[in-house]
């Protein structure tokens, strides 16, 4: 699996977990890092603001053109959870 797709299966299991119980802190903690991480990779050069919002933007757009991939990872973090 690559790198961008580690990250991504890690946060659809931070959101799979999310949607049965609240995470404890910690766990909140480490899960909004993927959340950002993952915001950071789609935003490429952007900094600041505009980053979080154009990440996001690309992220979804992406989700978009790929449920295949997007299913799969949920699926997958489903059956680990």
């Amino acid at each position: 699996m690559s790198e961008f797709l580690r990250l991504l299966a890690l946060y659809y299991a931070c959101e799979i977990a999310a949607e049965t119980q609240f995470p404890a802190p910690d766990e909140w903690t480490r899960c909004m890092g993927h959340y950002h991480a993952v915001k950071v990779r789609f935003a490429q050069d952007l900094t600041g603001p505009a980053a979080q919002i154009e990440g996001y933007r690309r992220w979804k757009e992406w989700e978009a053109m790929n449920p295949d991939v997007v299913e799969s990872l949920r699926d997958r973090a489903r059956r680990r959870g």
